[in-house]
This record gives structure tokens, C-alpha cells and sequence, in this order.
């Protein structure tokens, strides 16, 4: 089966997999190729084939930390419903900063002149949707209008931005809506465990009884300096008394 059209994936790095397979790949592993034109390691392929079927894999990679990102090719004669290609991904965010959330899905071409297209965020509330407060959404779109996806941004979360919030994508008049869902979250206080609030205390105990030594210390140490003028005061003034008696 082969199907007229194109389809491509970026990636910003050498490193690229078809079904745990590394690029190059032959003929009958699969028909992409890096595009020529692209900056960003695109791999492309001008006319999709059966064999083009199966799952990609990117890797970005430094001399610390590697990141993979995966996505699932498959083929069918006419596309139904959108299929999700970014699905957005749960923060946890302290109230004063900021979140962003991003949804993406694969909706083909438009076939009908009255067809359209539509990406909306939504908070949830006992499974209702409700305006997003305070915030800003922002659409996109690429290969030519086939991949439409949508920035949520919220500048500056309070109490209320807390909650499960919906990424809902309709693809010309089909009834199947497809429904993305991500969670934004406070930032979770780290629970003591009993053995830290033993040394704990212990620290506290000994630091308390440090502090009580060193204060009687510093007290006894300013009771006899005190204790040693006055006498050096006395002895002063028995001497000149004694030397006034004498002349």
C-alpha cells in the first residue's frame, strides 16, 4: 500500500531510531531520509510506504544528560479523528510564577470548503469546562496547516489556576473531539520522617545546652572581674587612709 503526500520529524541532534534501529536506514527499514534543507536533523519522507510503519525515536544528547522523545507513524487511507502528536505534561508550580502547557495533534487536510479546525484550552470543574482566568492562549500550526497545536500560558498562578485543565481538538465536522489532559499542581512540602525529627531534636537539644554553658560562663566570668575591682577598690583606700594617719 503506498499513499501519495509527505510527512517529517525534527530533531535537533544525529541521534535517530526506527523501531530501535539507527539512522541511516535501508529500503525495507524505512524510506526517510534527512531532509536536506533543515538545520534541525528533519527527517523526511516524500511518499509514505508500508514499511514506514512503526515507531521513531529522537535522542538529544550532551556529555551529561540525554533526552528521548518518541512518536508512532501509522497509515490509513483517510484520517477519521486527530490523532495526538505532543500530548501536554503535568507541572507542579509554586503561586506567584508562571506555567505554560502545549497540545498538539495531526489533522490532515480539509476536504470541505465549510470545514475548519479548533484547538481549545479549558479548566475543568466537576467535569465542566470553564474559561481559563488570567491567562493567554496562543495557536499554531505547520506541514502546511496538517499539524495544529496550542500554547496556554498563565503568567502568574494563584489558588485558583490550580486544578486539571483540557486540550480539546476538532478536526473539520467530525463528531470525535479528541481530549488532552494535563494537571497543574502546588508544589508538594516535603513530609519530615520520624528519624530527621529525632536529630532534630537532638541538634536542637545540644545547641539549647551549648547556649546555657556558654551563658553561665560569660556570667560567671563578669561576676569575678566585678569582684576583683571592687576589692582592688578596697585596698586602694585602706592604703591611702593608712598613709593619711601616718603623716
Amino acid at each position: 500500500m503506498k499513499l501519495a503526500g509527505h510527512f517529517s520529524a525534527q530533531c535537533r541532534r544525529e541521534y535517530r531510531f526506527k523501531n530501535n534501529k539507527p539512522h541511516p536506514w535501508s529500503k525495507d527499514v524505512s524510506s526517510f531520509i534527512v531532509y536536506p534543507e533543515a538545520a534541525n536533523q528533519t527527517i523526511y519522507s516524500p511518499r509514505l510506504e508500508e514499511n514506514d510503519i512503526g515507531n521513531y525515536s529522537c535522542i538529544l544528547r550532551n556529555e551529561t544528560h540525554a533526552i528521548k522523545h518518541e512518536i508512532e507513524l501509522r497509515l490509513q487511507d483517510k484520517l477519521d479523528n486527530p490523532m495526538p502528536t505532543f500530548r501536554p505534561k503535568d507541572l507542579m508550580v509554586s503561586v506567584g510564577e508562571s506555567a505554560r502547557f502545549y497540545c498538539e495533534a495531526f489533522v490532515g487536510n480539509l476536504y470541505l470548503p465549510d470545514a475548519t479546525n479548533e484547538i481549545v484550552w479549558s479548566q475543568m470543574f466537576d467535569d465542566h469546562p470553564h474559561n481559563v482566568s488570567d491567562s493567554m492562549q496562543v495557536n499554531v500550526t505547520r506541514e502546511e496547516g496538517q499539524i495544529i497545536g496550542s500554547y496556554l500560558s498563565i503568567p502568574n498562578i494563584q489558588a485558583h489556576h490550580y486544578g486539571r485543565y483540557r486540550c480539546q481538538i476538532v478536526s473539520g465536522n467530525s463528531a470525535q473531539k479528541l481530549n488532552l489532559s494535563v494537571l497543574l499542581s502546588p508544589v508538594q512540602v516535603t513530609a519530615i520522617t520520624d528519624t530527621q525529627l529525632s536529630v532534630l531534636v537532638y541538634v536542637m537539644a545540644t545547641l539549647l545546652l551549648v547556649l546555657v554553658v556558654l551563658f553561665a560562663w560569660i556570667c560567671r566570668t563578669v561576676q569575678q572581674r566585678t569582684s576583683s575591682k571592687k576589692d582592688n577598690r578596697c585596698s586602694a583606700q585602706f592604703i591611702a587612709n593608712n598613709e593619711h594617719e601616718n603623716v
